[in-house]
């Protein structure tokens, strides 16, 4: 499958997705907060929030994101790419 093919598909996943009023104010507000962190003060979070989010959810609903995740690498460059793999390695999802 090409990557135009692979967004399209991407795309498609996303195209009912209507975010609430309040997941649109979260997801500004999480802009705001890490935008001027540097990587591995993310990197620090991110493995925070996966401990809190293995704990609070069910293994089904915590599968679906790291699935979601997959469903992503099409959109992103070389060197996103690779920053989503060192996380998944250090999570230990690779």
């Amino acid at each position: 499958m090409s990557r135009d093919d692979n967004i399209k598909k991407v795309m498609k996943e996303f195209e009912d997705f209507k975010p609430t009023k309040k997941q649109i104010e979260v997801i500004g507000d999480l802009s705001d907060a890490y935008k001027n962190k540097s990587d591995e003060d993310m990197f620090v979070e991110i493995i925070r929030v996966n401990e809190e989010m293995e704990s609070e959810m069910s293994p089904e609903e915590y599968e679906e994101i790291f699935e979601k995740l997959d469903s992503i690498r099409p959109l992103l460059n070389e060197e996103q790419l690779e920053k989503l793999d060192k996380i998944l390695k250090a999570l230990g999802r690779e």
